[in-house]
């Protein structure tokens, strides 16, 4: 029995995949964050002589150091749940951690606090469970952790599960803890007499990013920037600075608030914002609208924003800057071919990165509609709250102000109390109805909010209240960067012309900077032109141009070919574009290749090997043949159902003519 014991132990040190077990046991975690006043990171070290006296603390626990026994043992795996604190065997600060490892040089495991923060180790039959208690001074602040861990968790981001026990509520249990606490740990004791709420968290083993080395080594480095494309993207949601070090958002970032632990990335300490200053959010919205579309769209800017996460740690910058290739292809050359790359499942670590903000993009976007409605259902209950009070106050009957006062008073109390209840059911009743709208798409889980809408809700008024302005701040984001992705690349129709074809999603000016576009033609007669602050020095002209088959090219063609001239003659390139960059704009680029000697039959199949869609309308293309014969003198032979003109109903339904 001690042998297996000593080898559990062992393994747990060496990082087995046994010791990690945590994470398969947990699928459902909900991310660790903390309040940013007061945050430090702090160090619970190892020491070098710990597996020489291994047996002897495997048999006498007690004995240890609390930081030995923190890092042997495994994290409690049901916090969700009344726990029985009679277990709690040992408590510590993280201060007293910190300074405990000042006194000793050795491997370092890095832990972060922000506010109160304990760790707790609970006696088991499997030895002991590692559990984190988080006290701060506003629950709200505590719930808003809560609220950024679902978030994470809809985005496919894991983090350790949680819980918040309320003093007036979980009474039972919270005694019991400060009973306890009396015994083992007299600080822990005395802040549960102060406080009157607590976040519990499971304990999260691991390396932060600075450290971790492992991860990022061979075929594990795809899932490592993967994860850190999902990571991304929620800390533009949230609008962290204070996780991943990204000099294009002047966000300095904080290595330790990103853990490792068996290849997954687990991040720490966020929030969803109460109420940022407007001025901020606004150049928050615009710096992360620009970054995600170059991530989304441009393969080197995905790659320096990749870089700039590593920064802090040269194993891995190394190893994403080694990987590098200037397109997939390339890359997919270097590694065997296309074919064996596509049956191994293989990838570069920027399209992981890449396919990961997308998939986390694509999630929050999923969750959009949800959120909004909300929005919607809890403003709506702090509109009639209000009203409702307002009311009652314009039908106070007048008396002597002292009595007025008074009754006034009474009376909002009495009304207040009314609408406490009612919102505590209201709230109840949302939840579930949250709850079955994932059931009914088979989503794993949901937005539940339980520290906003849970039943041990304590003032449903003023947490409803709390909630509505997060959820705002929420939506308002989701939207920012459902637009950011909603854009596209625009087909570069180099080397045979300098020229870019796209429609009104290809209009992403921070990209067509990078693709070096200096002239933008609008073949539309109603998309809006970008503000003279947005294009800078772009040149920006409009050519309307209705999609009609019988609608005569021949001035627009010759306006269209001088503004492109023009482009040519500034060493520029230019982007034309229309509504989908499928008819008008393909029309005027092929207008363009036959200008320069190519039969329009070549134009045309040149022209949709860079952009599929593309297919002028019919009597565009008669038109282009005759372009054809005036330029070169005959005529290539086009398709003949491309010639066809669309068909025209009859008044008779299902019939056309």
């Amino acid at each position: 029995m001690a042998d297996n014991t000593l080898a559990a132990t062992v393994d747990m040190l060496g990082g087995s995949a046994e010791s990690r077990s945590w994470q398969e046991n947990n699928e459902d975690m909900a991310s660790f964050v903390q309040e940013d006043e007061g945050m430090s990171p702090c160090f619970s070290e190892v020491p070098s002589d710990f597996q020489s006296n291994l047996l002897m603390r495997t048999l006498c626990p007690a004995s240890l150091p609390f930081r030995d026994r923190l890092a042997r043992a495994t994290p409690a795996r049901d916090v969700q749940s009344a726990l029985d604190w009679t277990a709690l065997a040992a408590a510590e600060t993280t201060e007293a951690l910190a300074r405990d490892a000042e006194d000793e040089s050795a491997g370092k495991v890095e832990i972060n606090s922000g506010g109160q923060v304990f760790f707790g180790l609970l006696s088991s039959t499997h030895g002991e469970q590692a559990v984190v208690l988080k006290f701060c001074n506003n629950r709200y602040i505590l719930q808003s952790e809560q609220m950024a861990a679902e978030l994470a968790r809809q985005l496919g981001v894991p983090g350790p599960a949680s819980r918040i026990l309320l003093k007036p509520h979980d009474t039972a249990e919270w005694e019991q803890l400060s009973a306890r606490a009396l015994e083992v740990c007299p600080p822990l004791a005395e802040v549960l007499q102060k406080k009157m709420s607590m976040l519990l968290l499971q304990f999260v083993p691991g390396q932060n990013l600075e450290s971790e080395v492992e991860t990022f080594q061979g075929p594990n480095l795809v899932n490592a920037c993967h994860n850190l494309g999902r990571l991304f993207i929620l800390d533009l949601l949230l609008g962290n600075a204070d996780r991943l070090p990204l000099h294009s958002l002047g966000w300095r970032g904080n290595p330790g608030n990103v853990l490792w632990s068996d290849g997954r990335c687990v991040p720490i300490d966020a929030v969803v914002a109460r109420r940022p200053p407007k001025l901020l959010v606004r150049e928050m919205d615009q710096k992360a609208a620009w970054l995600l579309e170059l991530v989304l769209l441009d393969r080197a800017s995905a790659q320096q924003v990749l870089m700039e996460a590593f920064s802090c740690n040269a194993a891995a910058a190394e190893a994403v800057s080694a990987d590098w290739a200037s397109n997939e292809n390339a890359w997919a050359e270097r590694h065997g071919g296309k074919a064996a790359v596509e049956k191994a499942g293989a990838m570069s670590s920027v399209k992981a990165f890449n396919e990961g903000a997308k998939a986390a993009l694509a999630a929050a976007v999923q969750e959009q509609g949800l959120l909004e409605m909300m929005t919607d259902v809890v403003h709506s209950w702090i509109e009639n709250f209000r009203a409702d009070l307002i009311d009652l106050r314009a039908n106070s009957p007048s008396r002597p102000q002292l009595k007025l006062g008074n009754t006034a008073e009474l009376r909002d109390l009495s009304q207040v109390a009314m609408w406490q209840d009612l919102l505590r059911e209201k709230t109840q009743n949302l939840a579930k109805a949250v709850d079955e709208w994932a059931a009914r798409r088979e989503l794993r889980a949901s937005f539940s909010f339980r520290g906003f809408l849970g039943e041990s809700v304590l003032n449903p008024v003023a947490d409803a209240y709390e909630l509505l302005v997060r959820l705002r701040q929420l939506t308002s984001r989701i939207k920012v960067l459902h637009m950011a992705g909603s854009v596209s690349r625009p087909a570069d129709l180099a080397p045979k012309a300098p020229l870019f074809v796209g429609g009104a999603t290809s209009l992403c000016l921070h990209v067509l900077r990078k693709l070096g576009v200096t002239h933008i033609l609008n073949c539309t007669e109603d998309l809006p032109a970008p503000s003279e602050e947005e294009l800078g020095d772009l040149n920006w002209r409009r050519l309307a141009l209705p999609d009609h088959e019988d609608q005569d090219l021949s001035e627009t063609l010759k306006s269209a070919l001088q503004v492109i001239a023009e482009a040519e003659e500034a060493g520029g390139k230019i982007l034309v574009h229309c509504h989908e960059g499928k008819s008008r704009s393909v029309s005027v680029c092929l207008a363009y290749l036959i200008s320069r000697q190519m039969p329009l039959a070549d134009a045309l199949a040149y022209v949709k090997s860079k952009r599929p869609i593309a297919r002028p309308n019919a009597g565009f293309l008669r038109q282009l043949m005759s372009f054809e014969l005036e330029t070169l003198g005959t005529n290539s032979t086009l398709p003949e159902e491309l010639l066809k003109g669309k068909p025209v109903l009859s008044s008779r339904v299902g019939r056309t003519s």
